[in-house]
């Protein structure tokens, strides 16, 4: 079995908005990977699946895709998940993401497949957010997140796509753009 991750997908403007603003979790001492193994993204739903069903997982993103349009969304907020040590940034509330989110998971769950992610898929509790750093432990988590707040600028970014990834993986398994 794999886990195949659905992921709202930024446009390269906004994926090198989000690097730049990963270097400076870089400059405040936690150690990343050059490149990271995926995209800038927004996990939206994940399911687990036998890797002869994952083109059946790209085809639900491209029917789900098709019935959204691009949109922007405000990156807004630093936080942290402390219990797993994450950094992220997080979308401004108002835009179409939570619906978009919504349709992946239901599209995903009426093909069969159970929650790979449990109930933070649930979109009663799921939390929008674009990783920059995991792992990360007390007290640097809180220095980092310090350290990005101090200097960060909103990203007004741009989801353009539905990226599908393979945890474990590297580099998308499929994309669709919205529309």
């Amino acid at each position: 079995m794999i886990t195949a991750v659905v992921c709202a997908a930024f446009d390269a403007a906004t994926d090198a908005a989000v690097l730049a603003t990963r270097e400076v979790v870089r400059a405040a001492g936690v150690r990343l990977a050059d490149q990271p193994a995926h995209r800038p993204h927004l996990t939206l739903a994940a399911a687990r699946v036998e890797p002869a069903e994952l083109p059946r997982v790209l085809d639900i993103a491209g029917a789900v895709a098709a019935r959204h349009q691009p949109f922007r969304v405000a990156l807004a907020e630093v936080g942290q998940f402390a219990a797993s040590g994450v950094i992220w940034l997080r979308p401004a509330a108002g835009s179409p993401l939570p619906r978009l989110q919504a349709d992946v998971d239901a599209a995903l769950r009426a093909d069969g497949w159970p929650r790979a992610s449990g109930q933070p898929s649930d979109p009663a509790q799921w939390v929008a957010h674009c990783t920059l750093a995991t792992r990360v432990r007390e007290p640097l988590l809180r220095r980092v997140q310090a350290a990005v707040r101090a200097s960060y600028e909103p990203i007004e970014a741009r989801i353009d796509g539905l990226a599908t990834i393979q945890v474990g993986g590297r580099g998308d398994v499929g994309y669709v753009a919205l529309g």
